[in-house]
């Protein structure tokens, strides 16, 4: 008799296909709530936001039957309910209460059916065209040209073998956006968060990182470090350095911080350092398994995630040190699930290039920059 209102095998289904963020689990997961689940396992994950079990593939037909059977069965149990609360406000009652015209009436109103509509696609581009929310810069002009801007949910890889320079390039754009008063969070897994944020001061301020590490300051260091403490406001910058993180670690972190402001822009230090959400013991299927999830995030809470990369050891056995998308360490997939790739590689001593070497908003192309060693700032050319 159970079997007519509930589904034990389809709420579990239904809910890892919401919660592991496919096509459509955003609209199903905003058409349920929990009074449509029956058992109280089921209910507690759909709540607590917790997955049974990871599924890669599902079937889009089956998924809109099985929610539809969900949806059936809930409209039943609720039925039932307000059918057996009339039974024993007439058995108990002398006489007829007004109330139970409105628990009719409520049995009646479960004819309106929850319906998915489908995109009205001029609206939705209309609204693009219209709408107030601005592209996101890197604060360098020739950088911005090239890739139309950062776009909401983009995933970027930045990549370049070790010390080249791509965490002061990074750090380079958020002094940028701090500037423009955007918010924006930091994941370091190899720097502490007083070494970044002393590499934020020395290219903020332009004073010698040595001199930080010394505690040997100018009169006129200290009027300018004052000058950047008073005048900028540091606390839209989160800055988490951590030993572990996993792409439910980052999705857990702005569940909490987007309930109180929107977050612009998500820094990783680096990819390669991250772990997987699933175990396996194949590190180009892990690789894979955490840019698609970070690809996710970036839609699903429209930021723009920036990750950085390490190389493989090829680019220098190449006469001209020049990377390509191959050279990405450990997968194939971060030149697939990233919207743009950015390689740096030095020209000279002084001057460092950016390559974009792949771009779905815009074109490709190189520009140099002028690398001042001593506070690892990066000035356009």
């Amino acid at each position: 008799m159970l079997k007519n209102i509930s589904c034990f095998n389809s709420e579990i289904i239904i809910i890892n296909y919401i919660l592991s963020k496919f096509k459509y689990s955003k609209e199903i997961m905003n058409l349920l709530n929990k009074d449509d689940f029956f058992f109280e396992i089921t209910k507690k994950s759909f709540l607590e936001k917790k997955i049974f079990l990871n599924f890669n593939i599902f079937n889009e037909k089956n998924i809109f039957s099985i929610f539809k059977n969900i949806i059936e069965k809930s409209k039943k149990r609720k039925i039932l309910k307000i059918l057996f609360n009339i039974s024993f406000d007439l058995l108990y009652n002398e006489n007829i209460d007004k109330k139970i015209f409105l628990k009719v009436k409520k049995i009646l109103n479960f004819n309106n059916k929850k319906i998915i509509y489908k995109l009205d696609y001029f609206k939705l581009l209309k609204n693009f065209l219209f709408s107030k929310n601005e592209l996101l810069f890197s604060g360098y002009n020739k950088l911005d040209y090239l890739i139309n801007g950062f776009q909401q949910g983009d995933l970027i890889i930045l990549a370049g073998r070790p010390s080249i320079g791509k965490t002061s390039f990074a750090i380079n754009i958020v002094k940028n956006l701090i500037f423009l008063k955007k918010n924006i969070i930091i994941f370091s897994l190899e720097m502490s968060t007083l070494q970044i944020f002393i590499k934020l001061l020395s290219i903020m301020t332009e004073i010698n990182q040595n001199n930080f590490k010394l505690n040997n300051f100018s009169e006129y260091d200290l009027k300018k470090i004052s000058f950047i403490i008073k005048n900028i406001n540091f606390n839209n910058l989160i800055i988490n350095d951590c030993s572990s993180l996993s792409s439910n670690d980052i999705e857990n972190y702005l569940n909490v911080f987007s309930k109180e402001k929107k977050i612009d822009l998500i820094l990783i230090d680096y990819i390669q350092l991250m772990k997987s959400n699933l175990n396996i013991n194949n590190r180009v299927l892990e690789l894979s398994e955490i840019s698609r999830s970070l690809k996710l995030i970036a839609k699903n809470f429209s930021c723009v995630i920036i990750a950085l990369s390490q190389l493989n050891r090829l680019v220098e056995y190449r006469v001209d040190k020049f990377p390509v998308l191959s050279d990405l360490k450990d997968s194939g997939s971060l030149e697939q699930d990233a919207d743009i790739v950015i390689f740096l590689y030095k020209n000279n001593f002084k001057n460092i290039n950016i390559l974009i070497s792949k771009n779905r908003n815009g074109p490709l192309g190189q520009i140099e920059f002028l690398f001042k060693n001593e506070y690892t700032k990066f000035n356009q050319i």
